[in-house]
């Protein structure tokens, strides 16, 4: 009887150490939220011990990261954009409806289950895209409107680490609660300085352009879509990407718009990757570990 009693103590002793361990629940990529990573524990030293270790470890990157890419953002060394041109294809029908230059590009990467997103998906809703050229990411594949093509922009162009995260013109970079607060202020304070394409028009779904450069031509296809969990529309959402070989001046678009009532924004770039200048007050990453 003694030996059962020690054996039933045995199993309850390993019962309240398991029920003890650590536990992690979180979400794909990195939240500028990062309650997104939820830590249960009733030892608050190893609750600390290991956050401060999972903190070092996604952090710091981002930290070398961001101190690269700070620099003056009217060094054209770090200008990686050239040109933009943006086209309403709800125009097609209207002989006078031309793709034109805007002032800024901004290209905003979320999720539809990141709550942080909210409030910017809003704000980018309500900007004057007459000015402005609004690209909506989706790189996280538990989105049912995940872009691989943006994925690999959020990873291997920006090599960003956070979402939500704002990219001005391929060289400014916003991340951190303020980006909202930040965004209207950082369209003032830079200067567009777009240029490279010499012509650009559309004429029965046909493209013609030029350029000077050795560059090819990257077109973003962009559709209104219906946001997963809220009765709400994304109405610049990145839903196709193709790329036009410096060559061919001429391309018939007629498959790659077909059905669309979206727009295209055509961009003329250098593919070599380059630091971003981060221009946030309260950047996600420069967070105190103490």
């Amino acid at each position: 009887m003694a030996k059962i009693n020690m054996k039933r103590g045995n199993v309850e002793g390993r019962r309240h150490q398991a029920s003890s361990m650590i536990h992690w629940k979180s979400v794909p990529l990195l939240n500028t939220c990062l309650r997104k990573l939820r830590l249960v524990s009733s030892n608050i030293q190893s609750r600390i011990t290991m956050c401060m270790v999972i903190s070092l470890t996604l952090l710091v990157p981002s930290i070398v990261a961001q101190s690269e890419g700070d620099s003056d953002i009217s060094n054209d060394d770090n200008e990686r954009q050239i040109d933009v041109f943006m086209f309403d294809l709800s125009c097609q029908e209207n002989t006078a409806c031309e793709p034109y230059r805007p002032t800024h590009l901004i290209e905003y990467f979320g999720a539809d289950w990141c709550e942080p997103c909210q409030p910017l998906e809003i704000l980018l809703e309500s900007i004057d895209n007459d000015d402005v050229a609004v690209i909506q990411h989706h790189p996280s594949v538990l989105d049912l409107s995940y872009l691989n093509y943006s994925k690999n922009r959020f990873d291997n162009s920006y090599r960003l680490l956070f979402i939500p995260s704002l990219v001005i013109n391929s060289n400014v970079l916003l991340t951190g609660a303020n980006q909202g607060l930040e965004l209207n202020q950082s369209l003032v304070d830079l200067f567009g300085n777009f240029s490279g394409i010499d012509n650009l028009s559309m004429t029965d779904k046909a493209l013609h352009w030029n350029t000077t450069t050795n560059h090819d031509l990257t077109i973003w296809k962009l559709e209104p879509t219906e946001h997963e969990f809220e009765n709400r529309t994304l109405s610049y959402l990145a839903i196709d990407k193709m790329v036009v070989d410096n060559s061919q001046r001429h391309y018939n678009l007629s498959e790659f718009i077909k059905d669309s009532n979206g727009s295209l924004v055509f961009i003329l770039e250098d593919s070599e990757p380059k630091p971003l200048s981060s221009i946030s007050t309260s950047p996600t990453g420069e967070k105190s570990l103490t």
